[in-house]
């Protein structure tokens, strides 16, 4: 099944690079290329744009979709007043919301 990005409401400063986390939902209902998919387009994603909204969008064919949310953008980061465990990205179904 493919999942497509949907278009970003804001544009933002998070660039999804911290601990990838996937929901066990998605783990039950996703292949593992599936998600790793999803992750590389993040990934290409944001560094085409130097950075994206902290909510991303997915959805397949069958009208399920997924939330990809970052927790702190890139100026957090850099700011150094965050642990390196605070800086994680979650890939669940929206209805896990």
């Amino acid at each position: 099944m493919k999942w497509n990005r949907r278009p970003q409401e804001q544009d933002g400063t998070y660039i999804f690079s911290g601990i990838f986390l996937v929901t066990h939902k998605v783990k039950e209902k996703l292949t593992p290329l599936e998600i790793a998919l999803i992750y590389q387009d993040i990934q290409q994603f944001v560094k085409a744009n130097n950075g994206v909204d902290f909510l991303q969008m997915y959805e397949n064919d069958k009208g399920e979709r997924l939330f990809f949310i970052d927790q702190i953008n890139k100026e957090m980061i850099d700011s150094g007043e965050f642990l390196e465990e605070d800086n994680h990205c979650t890939l669940m179904f929206s209805s896990e919301y």
